[in-house]
């Protein structure tokens, strides 16, 4: 049900110094083992997540190349086993929740002919939309001073020390500055509109704009209100410290979103709770070149007309855990799903006789294309009814 579920974000923010002995605070201090190197390193683009193999002690593993994240994170659960612990610190998700956190150490790994020492990420409980890596490396990979490009076309990731290497290739560039150390654009989503964003290729849409930017160009901008197709209350992200808070929401159908001088047409998204964000999405229609030295995203689209024309479908109902449980986040009340009587905070009891015990079981549901469903779901006033809904 890929179509109607938002996908989950991983990236996190790291803040603050180190004022106890105990605390971490965020370095480079890790060492890559080549200098005056340029590698190629294959990559899989799978459900919109960077993968790349890794390798340690003899074994294999998948890492998620996240442009969100500050820093690494491995799983407490993870084939991949920590040195030893670095100690807390504090860190922010993608939806701006904060947490104390342990820091650890990777072992020594190798991804393409680059052996790595002394790498740092965040020990974080799996979530089960991490099941397909088993770690994650972050944007210091690239704040070390190490240019990437990023094809999925070709399923490369290009590494390289020499700041001058892609420097014949022209595309469409976007300025970035570094906020907790990953980095954030401008944009125009629409005329006379500017909204600062952050390049995750943890979130998986094109473009989310934050609520708080909707509502300024909605007060700000002639006739932004255009762009609104709906208005919902509830909650769809779901970060690494849990689901974003409750509140309002709006489903916006943009003529034009511009990227460093490329428009894409006919675009459909939803704002977040979080910051704005420019996703995995990007990667369908071009490659990406991160140059830390310029602070500069080049966009090097694989049909350079000067647009593309998107036109893609809303996604108008996200399911989210609560207490466990599947449960419909948000649904815009425009869509084929409330026609057929899914509400805000209905509960997935069972699909087709199947019992749905937990969030875990809805995601791994075999869903199929085109075929017809039905869900029991209990209401927020406890009711139990039934919902038949093509996937």
């Amino acid at each position: 049900m890929r179509n109607i579920f938002f996908a989950a974000l991983s990236g996190l923010l790291l803040h603050g110094s180190c004022s106890h002995a105990q605390e971490y605070s965020y370095n480079l201090k890790f060492t890559v083992s080549k200098k005056n190197f340029v590698d190629s390193i294959p990559i899989e683009f799978n459900n919109g997540r960077i993968i790349l193999k890794a390798y340690s002690g003899g074994r294999e593993y998948r890492f998620f190349l996240d442009t969100g994240s500050s820093q690494g994170v491995i799983y407490n659960n993870s084939a991949l086993r920590y040195i030893r612990e670095r100690g807390t610190i504090t860190s922010h998700d993608a939806n701006g929740t904060s947490h104390k956190i342990m820091t650890v150490e990777y072992p020594r790994f190798r991804i393409g002919s680059l052996e790595i020492s002394g790498y740092c990420g965040s020990l974080l409980p799996r979530q089960s939309y991490s099941d397909d890596h088993d770690a994650i490396i972050g944007f210091d990979i690239i704040n070390k001073g190490i240019l990437a490009k990023i094809d999925v076309a070709s399923g490369m990731l290009i590494l390289t020390d020499n700041r001058r290497y892609f420097d014949s290739e022209m595309g469409y560039v976007m300025k970035y500055r570094l906020l907790r150390w990953v980095p954030n654009v401008k944009l125009s989503p629409f005329i006379n509109c500017t909204d600062e964003a952050r390049f995750d290729t943890g979130s998986r849409r094109l473009y989310e704009m934050s609520n708080h930017s909707c509502t300024t160009f909605s007060r700000s901008i002639y006739d932004f209100g255009s762009q609104i197709e709906g208005i919902t209350h509830g909650s769809r992200t779901i970060a690494s410290f849990g689901k974003e808070d409750h509140g309002q929401m709006a489903f916006l159908h943009l003529d034009r979103l511009m990227m460093g001088g490329f428009s894409f047409l006919d675009y459909h998204t939803i704002t977040t709770q979080g910051n704005s964000r420019i996703g995995s999405e990007l990667l369908n229609y071009g490659s990406v070149i991160i140059n830390p030295f310029r602070k500069e995203i080049t966009f090097y689209p694989y049909k350079d007309e000067g647009y593309y024309e998107v036109s893609n479908k809303q996604m108008d109902i996200a399911f989210v855990p609560m207490n466990g449980k599947a449960s419909v986040g948000i649904i815009w009340e425009g869509s084929r799903h409330y026609q057929n009587g899914f509400r805000q905070g209905d509960v997935i009891i069972s699909i087709n006789g199947t019992p749905i015990d937990t969030f875990n079981a809805f995601l791994s549901y075999p869903f199929v294309d085109g075929f017809t469903y039905t869900f029991i779901v209990r209401g927020v006033d406890g009711s139990i009814r039934g919902i038949e809904s093509e996937r």
